[in-house]
């Protein structure tokens, strides 16, 4: 019974139809944009976390040299 009432449900699908499709389609372009959006982000994200760590170091290198040359000039 229960067979019967689903398949009354869809009887309006058509593949064919335009107007069935828009909005399956409509929801499609939607989804991919934000999936799309999300991998963007996450590497941005990424790229910005190794620019950051890159650049600390350089920076804990340069201080390092600076302190070994200060100790080396009050010798």
């Amino acid at each position: 019974m229960f067979n019967l009432f689903s398949l009354l449900a869809f009887d309006n699908l058509n593949p064919m139809d335009w107007a069935v499709l828009e909005p399956a389609l409509n929801f499609l372009w939607q989804g991919m944009l934000a999936i799309f959006v999300v991998i963007g982000l996450i590497i941005v994200s990424v790229k910005a976390c190794n620019y950051a760590i890159v650049k600390a170091a350089e920076m804990k290198k340069a201080r390092e040299e600076a302190k070994a040359n200060s100790e080396k000039q009050e010798e």
